[in-house]
């Protein structure tokens, strides 16, 4: 039969077992009955007792028969575990909790939640982070990326990810906890060598929370971490019996079972995998909002960061989607950090010059490195005399050379969208330039005139250019 008949045949000696196993004793009996005595004597079993048969048909086989039904039309990939949930569920001799919300039977057997429910539930939400008309949503992890390891190429659960193979940096979005398992070990094999460690920088900006593996961000919660997140997951999750409820990443919304334990912050995810060859890996955040725009804060800690690193360090850069404004300005830094490091702090040598060698001049596009723009001129010139040209040098270099591995390159972004009449978005796009024209300033600087740089970061902050 199939797999779910099998199964039902399981539960159905189980349940003859536990029945028959609560029964007494019976005392032993000589058999006087000549039939039965030759049927012994053949190594035959006696008849079930009917008190027994009775017992299992009307106490058991009524809740188990529907749960069976059930089972075979959920068809879910774990059919003992589910059947098992179900019938505790449905337990007839265990009273039913109420959902103190809408005064219904918690589960109810369905596992989807009506509008209205959700938003009951969500209303009574009162934690530090899944608060008052919070709701929890499933990541859409259909993206595939880019993976060096997997069948086809691609990341299972790793969604936009993507790998800038010189510089051993890589961005990716959100992740199922196998998908960080993925691009880990991608990372480190793209290293080619043994790593002392692999950063992961998330700059997501909102609080996510795993259960059972896939990442879950908080909609419309109030302020706080991800373990103050964590927690109120787990407060909810003992409240109403192993479960919580949640919207799928289609917006539907459906209990969640989930187990003590299961519920993990992406820190845990990410530092608990396993990497090859016993690699330590590091987690840091830096929510970032989706503009790009970075405060000196994140700047400085970012820096301190990627100065410590081993240039054979891989670096992964989480973001909310794998090409967003947080993706191409960290991913760019990065990219500018490792190349510095590798040359000793200074201005790497195999940075191209502002045009094409003329081998290629005649096949490459034009460059468009908007030094007819006033506002890059005057960063430029706030930079120094000659601290200035070389970070330019350097940023337009690694943006090039990155936006052929997919991040942004915010040059000709910034071109396309002044040609549209993107006012508002063009200009939030030239100061993302600008502010990666003071951290590749701040880099190339030495260490006792790295001061001027930061003060030009700041008067752009303050829109002083």
């Amino acid at each position: 039969g199939t797999p779910f008949e099998s199964t039902a045949s399981v539960f159905e000696m189980a349940a003859e077992d536990e029945v028959a196993a609560e029964q007494p004793p019976a005392q032993a009996e000589v058999p006087t009955e000549p039939a039965v005595a030759e049927n012994v004597s053949k190594g035959e079993t006696a008849p079930p007792d009917p008190a027994s048969k009775t017992i299992t048909k009307q106490i058991l086989s009524t809740c188990l028969t529907k749960g069976l039904a059930a089972l075979c039309t959920e068809k879910p990939a774990e059919p003992v575990r589910w059947l098992a949930e179900w019938l505790l569920e449905h337990n007839p001799n265990v009273p039913q909790r109420k959902d103190p919300v809408n005064s219904k039977p918690i589960g109810a057997g369905a596992s989807s939640i009506t509008n209205s429910e959700i938003s009951a539930i969500s209303a009574s939400r009162s934690g530090q982070v899944l608060g008052a008309a919070s709701t929890l949503a499933q990541l859409d992890l259909s993206k595939g990326g880019n993976s060096t390891n997997s069948v086809n190429g691609v990341a299972e659960g790793a969604t936009f990810f993507h790998q800038v193979a010189a510089y051993r940096v890589g961005s990716v979005g959100p992740c199922s906890s196998k998908g960080v398992a993925t691009v880990i070990g991608d990372m480190i094999q793209l290293s080619q060598g043994n790593p002392k460690c692999v950063q992961w920088l998330s700059v997501r900006n909102e609080a996510t929370v795993y259960l059972g593996g896939d990442p879950y961000a908080v909609r419309g919660g109030g302020a706080g971490s991800e373990d103050a997140l964590k927690a109120d997951c787990e407060a909810e999750i003992g409240e109403r019996g192993g479960r919580i409820a949640v919207t799928d990443a289609k917006g539907r919304g459906k209990w969640l079972h989930v187990a003590t334990g299961d519920a993990l912050t992406p820190a845990e995810v990410v530092t608990g995998v396993r990497a090859p060859g016993g690699t330590p890996v590091r987690y840091h955040s830096f929510p970032t909002p989706p503009n790009g725009i970075l405060t000196t804060e994140t700047i400085d800690e970012t820096l301190a960061i990627l100065n410590t690193l081993d240039p054979q360090d891989p670096i992964i850069i989480s973001t909310d989607l794998g090409d967003a404004a947080p993706s191409a300005m960290f991913g760019v830094i990065a990219c500018m950090a490792v190349r510095v490091r590798a040359a000793g702090g200074k201005l790497p040598q195999d940075v191209l010059p502002k045009e094409p060698l003329p081998i290629v001049a005649k096949f490459a596009p034009p460059r468009e490195l908007l030094e007819d723009v006033h506002e890059v001129a005057s960063i430029i010139n706030a930079l120094g005399e000659e601290i200035g040209p070389q970070a330019k040098l350097l940023l337009d270099d690694t943006m090039d050379s990155a936006a052929r591995n997919r991040f942004r390159n915010l040059r000709t972004g910034y071109l396309e969208e002044v040609k549209s009449g993107q006012d508002k978005v063009s200009r939030i796009t030239l100061v993302q330039y600008l502010q990666l024209l003071t951290v590749a300033a701040i880099l190339i600087s030495p260490e006792e005139e790295k001061d001027q740089p930061h003060q030009a970061f700041a008067d752009l902050m303050r829109g002083g250019v």
